[in-house]
């Protein structure tokens, strides 16, 4: 075929061309042309060159990819001429109409995907025509934006019908047929006058003759009472834009539309009827009502797993403060015995009981984080004083029984920053007790940087087994485990990092990772002030 995408020549070429596989040739380079980017493009470039709408292409740049060769048809200038210049449209848009092409520039910007309007353009030769614009968004099935559709079709010979309706009213019906969008005419006392054969499908019938003797409106219209002010809105203005409404199918379901309507009431007709545009909303209805069904399931069960987790804190909670109190009560009777096993054992109970403790605050916090129910409240807060001293004096026996050195640094005069208290000591605190638990030997550091514009940098630094660099980019997701590594918080819940993740981005702080496997980790965090 002429103008064939090479790929697929080159792929056709490539396959075993003996009889008996010709079939099977034939239907996987059909299916390449419609796996392959660049055969879908050049599909759409063909099928758009055949129209006889003008049909261009917006890429989210905002740059025109492709423009079809009826926009010379349609507005007298070349479709090159045309590509080259994004603002085209608004340059060629009649004065009148420039609230409506405005519109159209809102819609994208807001990122409505569909829209349709009508408005007159000024063609290159001077003539006043009119358009009807149909604008779509584009997205592939990962629900990336590829860009956007945009067809326009010339709708002067319909506008010029509309100026003696009685005479051209076939003609109407044929263009509004031609046009793909529904159209009817109805008496203010709700008898079909006249409709397209898009519209009577719409509702699931075949001619207006089905109508004969019914009235049309309380027969077919779901809500009477919503159609009456439809009417007086049309009568007392002339025109009503985007009315949405519910119909009864011919079976008995509902469809959505979109109407647009305009009285008729003078010209040889001496019984006044009104016409409208119509668009079928009943699939974006559907899919946005799955969409509200969807997220009322989701907190629906967000309440469930709050008030689950709430139960488990409190019945786990309960029983361990329970044990704390007694296995220090206990260990404070036998502390004046000499029994080296049994003060180990004391020790072994209390350090296990903090650790379930410790992985049950874990996954309320990211429960209340991830479902957006923390209470952040922000304070004045003292990072040496308030965070770093009192982390201190928390892991200093530990870094001693361990033969660790445990510095504090502090090189800033300035040392307050404005966040979230609680969230604030947790970040360090999860970074400080995690170099603990991977650091056998050597020095963990906390230290406060000189406050540099707008900033205050603190670092925690430790000598131990380090991350793998290829691991580093998964290091703050939930549940994510390098084995052995620095990230396995309290033996593998893997919701350590993730928590301090969180915390830093509601405190609208940054946090960076240096380390190498064996190498030791650097964690650099960055308050704004």
């Amino acid at each position: 075929m002429a103008g064939e995408n090479s790929c697929i020549t080159s792929f056709k070429n490539s396959q075993n061309t003996n009889n008996g596989l010709v079939l099977e040739k034939e239907r996987t380079v059909e299916n390449h042309r419609y796996q392959c980017g660049a055969c879908r493009e050049d599909l759409f470039k063909i099928i758009a060159e055949f129209s006889t709408d003008c049909i261009y292409w917006i890429n989210p740049d905002l740059t025109i990819g492709f423009v079809s060769t009826a926009c010379k048809y349609i507005t007298g200038f070349e479709a090159e001429e045309m590509r080259i210049n994004p603002d085209f449209l608004k340059e060629i848009t009649h004065p009148d109409d420039n609230e409506k092409y405005n519109k159209l520039c809102e819609s994208v910007s807001q990122g409505i995907s569909f829209y349709t309007d009508e408005f007159r353009i000024i063609t290159k030769t001077g003539e006043i025509n009119w358009i009807y614009l149909v604008s779509q968004s584009v997205y592939d099935d990962d629900d990336n934006f590829l860009g956007r559709y945009v067809c326009v079709r010339d709708i002067t010979g319909v506008k010029n019908a509309f100026k003696d309706t009685g005479h051209n009213e076939k003609l109407v019906l044929q263009i509004y047929d031609e046009a793909s969008v529904g159209y009817y005419q109805i008496y203010f006392d709700g008898t079909l006058k006249g409709a397209n054969k898009i519209f009577l499908n719409m509702l699931g019938y075949n001619s207006k003759d089905d109508f004969n003797g019914i009235n049309f409106e309380q027969y077919c219209v779901l809500d009477t009472k919503k159609r009456e002010k439809f009417k007086e809105a049309i009568l007392g203005q002339g025109r009503e834009k985007d009315f949405e409404s519910e119909w009864l199918k011919r079976d008995g379901s509902v469809i959505y539309l979109l109407e647009t309507g305009r009285a008729v009431t003078s010209g040889t007709y001496s019984r006044p009827y009104y016409e409208g545009v119509v668009h079928d909303l009943t699939a974006g209805k559907i899919a946005e009502q799955a969409v509200i069904e969807a997220a009322d399931e989701r907190r629906k069960t967000e309440k469930l797993k709050s008030e689950l987790l709430a139960t488990i804190s409190h019945e786990i909670r309960t029983p361990l403060n329970v044990i704390i109190n007694f296995t220090r009560m206990i260990k404070n009777e036998f502390a004046t015995l000499p029994k080296k096993e049994l003060s180990d054992g004391f020790n072994i109970i209390e350090r296990e009981v903090k650790r379930i403790d410790r992985t049950l605050n874990l996954i309320v916090e990211m429960s209340q984080l991830q479902s957006g129910t923390y209470d952040f409240n922000i304070s004045e807060i003292n990072l040496i004083d308030d965070v770093f001293i009192p982390i201190y004096d928390e892991y200093y026996d530990i870094a001693a029984e361990k033969g660790m050195e445990f510095v504090l640094t502090n090189e800033s005069a300035d040392k307050t920053i404005y966040a979230d208290r609680h969230s604030v000591m947790q970040i360090f605190t999860q970074l400080v007790d995690n170099a603990f638990k991977y650091t056998k030997s050597c020095k963990v550091e906390m230290i406060l940087h000189a406050a540099q514009p707008k900033q205050i940098i603190a670092e925690v630094i430790d000598t131990g087994m380090g991350i793998t660099k290829e691991y580093i980019p998964h290091l703050f997701s939930m549940f994510s485990q390098e084995d052995n590594s620095y990230s396995r918080m309290f033996e593998g819940t893997g919701l350590g990092l993730a928590v301090v993740k969180k915390y830093c981005e509601i405190n609208d702080a940054e946090i960076e990772v240096e380390s190498g496997k064996e190498q030791g980790t650097r964690f650099i965090l960055t308050f704004k002030k």
